[in-house]
């Protein structure tokens, strides 16, 4: 197996591979959804609360709406 660069193995008395050590910095992009899958790394709470949120676009035609009812009446 060739080796990569910051991802190092441990092996036990057997050859079989125990421990394995990977650098996030690099890796990121590739680990950081499957950590986030296994539950390992939580979101913030501010970043729950932002992927629940409304865009500028939703936003502003929400206001524009109450605007407009508003005028209305």
């Amino acid at each position: 197996m060739p080796r990569i660069a910051g991802i190092v193995t441990e092996k036990n008395a057997k050859g079989e591979i125990t421990y394995v050590t990977i650098n996030v910095k690099k890796h990121k992009a590739a680990i950081m959804p499957f950590l986030e899958n296994v539950g390992v790394i939580e979101k913030s709470k501010f970043m729950q609360e932002f992927d629940n949120a409304i865009s500028v676009k939703q936003g502003f035609s929400i206001v524009k709406k109450h605007i407009e009812n508003t005028w209305k009446k």
